[in-house]
Formats: C-alpha cells, sequence, structure tokens
C-alpha cells in the first residue's frame, strides 16, 4: 500500500515541502529510507520501530520503503519521524485517514521509543511553509507549541505521542490550540549608567544604535571596552513581529531554541570567543548552517580581542558586513543566510595593551609595526566609527556622575529611527543608504564641503569610507531632529574616523 504524507524541510533558512511516500508490502522483512536523508533520518528506523510497538500496535513483518521527495536535494532533521510513521501505521492499517486529513496538514516531531513525540528544530520554518502554500495547519510536538503560535492564520495542533496523532486524524479529537505569546522585549539587568566615564564612546554608541553603524574600539584593557558592548541592546529599538519571526527561524533551524527560550524576543548578542573557526563565526559546514554573524541578524556581533581571531576569520567579514548576507555555496547548491546586524569589535592598542601610554607601554617599535598589521585596510574600510578608549582617571573613578541611563538614550534613539522611517518609508536605516540615496539626503553646504574635501586629502579616503562618514553625519543630523546636515554634524563624524 503507497501512502503520502506531508512534511517539509529547509535549505539554508528557506523551507521547502517535503512529500514522505510509504510503501508498505509483503515480502522479504526490510525498512529502507531513500531520498537523500542525513545520518538522523537514517538512524530513526529503528526509533520509529520502537515508538510504535510500544504504543500498542504490533508490527509484522513487511517491506517498507520510504522515499522523501524530491530525492535530489538533501534532507536533515529528527522531524521526519512522525510523517515516516503516520505512513506506515496507514500502510499498516493501524490507521484510516479516511477523512483525507493528511492532505490539509504538514506533519513534524521526533519519536521517542515510548511513541511519546519530542521537541524537533526548524518548525516554525514548517509553518511558515503550511502558510504560504495554502495548508489547513501543522501537526507538531507540544514542545514546540510556543514557538509555532507567533505564526498567525494557520491552525495549530500540538500532539504528545502518536496516539493522539491518530486520535486527531481518525476522530478529530484534538482541536486546534494556541497560545497568546506576549511578544514584548524582556527587561535587561544591563544599563548604559553602569559605565563611569567614557562620555565619547556612549556618544559613538548611540550614534551606532540609531543609525545601525559597525563601530570598533580600541582601548587598553580594563577601559570598559566589553562593558560598553554588552549594554548596546539595552539602548536599541524592541524588535518588530517580523524581525521576532526572522530570528526566531534561524535560531531553530540552528537547534538554538529550547524549552526555556522557545522565542527571541530581545535582539541577539552574540559574542563568540576569538579561537572560534570561520564555519562558526560565517556558517557552513557540510551541511551549511548558520554560523555566529547569521544568530546575530536584527541584533548585535561582539568580536572581543579582534587582533586574536585567526585572519581567515577576519577578512571573511568583508562581504557579509558590506551586503549584509552571506553566500554558502557547497555541492548541495548555493546557501544564503542573512547577516543584518550591528557589528561590534574591540582590541587592545598593542601586544601589551598599553599602547597609549609611553611610560607603561613595553612593545618596541617593530612590535607595534606587528600589530598594526593585524587589521588590514579593507576590513577597517568597512567599519563606520573608529573609538579610541583611555582608562578612567582617579576623579573619574570616584566620581559618582555617570552621564545618561540606557532608557534616556533609547528614547533618543527611537526618535532617530523614527525620523529614518519616515525618510525610507521602511525599516531600512541610515547604513543601508544606497549611492543615490547618500546623494539625495545627505546634501552639503559650501562649508560642508570644504570640510570634507579637506577630510578625503588629510585622511586619504575611499569612495567606501566617504560614504560612510556621510551616513554617519546623518544619523547624526537626526539624534539632532535636523533637516540638513551642518557643519557640527560632519565634523564629529570626520572625528569617528581612523586618523
Amino acid at each position: 500500500m503507497l501512502v503520502r504524507v506531508l512534511s517539509s524541510s529547509y535549505l539554508g533558512i528557506e523551507p521547502f515541502l517535503v512529500e514522505v511516500e510509504v510503501d508498505v508490502t509483503n515480502g522479504l522483512p526490510i525498512f529502507n529510507i531513500v531520498g537523500l536523508g542525513d545520518a538522523t533520518i537514517s538512524e530513526s528506523r529503528d526509533r520509529i520501530r520502537s515508538g510504535i510497538k510500544n504504543m500498542g500496535y504490533l508490527l509484522e513483518p513487511r517491506r517498507i520503503i520510504v522515499n522523501l521527495t524530491p530525492a535530489n536535494i538533501k534532507k536533515r532533521g529528527s522531524h521526519f519521524d512522525l510523517p515516516i510513521a503516520i505512513g506506515i501505521m496507514i500502510g499498516m492499517k493501524f490507521l484510516n485517514d479516511y477523512k483525507g486529513i493528511l492532505r490539509d496538514y504538514i506533519l513534524m516531531g521526533e519519536l521517542s521509543l515510548t511513541g511519546e513525540i519530542r521537541r524537533a528544530d526548524g518548525i516554525i520554518s514548517g509553518v511558515l511553509l503550511a502558510k504560504s502554500k495554502g495548508f489547513k495547519g501543522v501537526i507538531i510536538p507540544e514542545e514546540n507549541l510556543e514557538e509555532a503560535c507567533i505564526i498567525k492564520d494557520i491552525e495549530i495542533i500540538p500532539v504528545k505521542n502518536l496516539r493522539d496523532v491518530v486520535n486527531f486524524i481518525e476522530e478529530g479529537i484534538i482541536r486546534s490550540k494556541r497560545i497568546q505569546n506576549t511578544l514584548e522585549e524582556k527587561e535587561s539587568t544591563l544599563d548604559m549608567w553602569d559605565v563611569k566615564g567614557q562620555i565619547r564612546a556612549k556618544r559613538a554608541f548611540e550614534i551606532v544604535a540609531a543609525g545601525g553603524h559597525n563601530i570598533i574600539m580600541i582601548g587598553a584593557p580594563g577601559s570598559g571596552k566589553s562593558m560598553l558592548a554588552k549594554r548596546l541592546p539595552t539602548i536599541l529599538p524592541p524588535m518588530s513581529e517580523k524581525e521576532i519571526i526572522e530570528t526566531t527561524k534561524i535560531y531553530s533551524i540552528a537547534g538554538e531554541l529550547s524549552e526555556r527560550v522557545p522565542i527571541i524576543i530581545n535582539r541577539p548578542f552574540r559574542d563568540p570567543h576569538h579561537t572560534s573557526t570561520t564555519s562558526s563565526i560565517i556558517g557552513g559546514g557540510r551541511t551549511p548552517k548558520p554560523g555566529e554573524i547569521s544568530l546575530a541578524n536584527n541584533g548585535v556581533l561582539f568580536l572581543d580581542e579582534f587582533t586574536e581571531f585567526d585572519r581567515i576569520v577576519v577578512e571573511s567579514l568583508r562581504e557579509p558586513l558590506e551586503e549584509k548576507r552571506i553566500s554558502i555555496t557547497r555541492s548541495l547548491g548555493k546557501m544564503e543566510f542573512p547577516a543584518n546586524l550591528i557589528f561590534v569589535a574591540a582590541c587592545n592598542p598593542c601586544f601589551c595593551g598599553n599602547g597609549f601610554d609611553e611610560e607603561l607601554c613595553t612593545c618596541t617599535p617593530y612590535d607595534l609595526r606587528r600589530y598594526s598589521k593585524k587589521l588590514s585596510g579593507p576590513i577597517i574600510d568597512r567599519i563606520d566609527l573608529y573609538v579610541e578608549i583611555y582608562r578612567l582617571n582617579d576623579s573619574e573613578i570616584l566620581d559618582e556622575e555617570r552621564g545618561d541611563s540606557s532608557e534616556v538614550i533609547k528614547s533618543r534613539v527611537l526618535n532617530a529611527r523614527q525620523i529614518q522611517n519616515n525618510r525610507f518609508k521602511n525599516e531600512r536605516l541610515n547604513k543601508d543608504m544606497e549611492n543615490k540615496e547618500v546623494e539625495k539626503y545627505c546634501n552639503l553646504d559650501s562649508e560642508c564641503e570644504s570640510i570634507i574635501r579637506n577630510a578625503i586629502r588629510s585622511l586619504n579616503l575611499s569612495m567606501r569610507t566617504y560614504h560612510k562618514i556621510l551616513k554617519v553625519a546623518r544619523t547624526i543630523a537626526d539624534l539632532d531632529s535636523s533637516e540638513n546636515i551642518e557643519k557640527q554634524h560632519l565634523l564629529e563624524a570626520i572625528n569617528f574616523r581612523k586618523k
């Protein structure tokens, strides 16, 4: 008997429909799964056999062939356990789909040896696919219910075990269930007020948050670089519903969701160690998965000790920082992962870390030249703001005055972002401006033209850097609610370039 059950898989982060064909016939008792499934799918045979048996069904020796269509695309994930098991149960007449329910639903879920249906990765992708294809609903593990419920206008059928699925298909006993998710940002215990001094650095981070720009901090150990970076998400606007869905989708595919964190509501903050490999940062592997640069999408990627990262890792950031996406090509095909993030890097000024203090620095001139060459011109060229951070003196350390709190800074950032939303009529920021938009929205008067002309000559600016300065100046003007870029805005933007 040939049975067809619908499920889904994904290539990169894009889902596609998979038709699970199950052929149960008399003959030599074998159980084969074909259609380019990974090791997890191949191992599902034993889980499925035990799961069906331990739910009280007598499995007679039969010839079982399972085909995952389309057969020319690699599939991965344990969520194929459920559709394969249901196909076998119908083929062996343990279950009768006389209502034709399986035509209207996509099935996903991992099977335990007891017949329980467990959490699986990539569920939200399947829900989005079902909605886009016009299916009535999805049948998923109950543990994935909260994740699935952020997608509206589709029926969600949560199940605990195979018996629940049988009851729904034959009798419609289980009704669709939906949780009202609270998509409000969870309050952070961190605050910009915690950082003493560093007024210029805080100003730089306000500009970064307002325009979505990238920043690098050069400073001595203990000067507050990591503290500042970790508090950047506290002055960023809350994620929109679209951003929450997109980010949760990436985390679901990467296997980063759990019962404790079923949805990504707060903006991601990723800070991988400097020993991380290229594939862990950029993404990839034999079957490509999102890397840290994609897990930080709609949030912040912080690379501390930037100069200690492998040079290949550092240079591989060039394209995604510019294009806001990463393309990975393998024999399976080309996959794209999003990388629309704020990039924050931090490093010491030299090997000993005291490069800003000639009396304390123990590095030789050769050491200083060698250290300065660790970061290439092209990677620095893709960073919008360059900030030098110095150790606090005794009065700054003991002073109780700490500047504005995250809440106050965030209110100014929200106002600047609203100006950008009105300008571009969408969710784009100043950092996303194309060349024509830079010419349109970054007009300079004669005095400002003279200033930028001198900066181009003295700093030897590239065309990319010139545009970045104008974009930063536009953001500073937005923070001041100024319609035009004025002299002070342009000078401040130039002042945040590496001299």
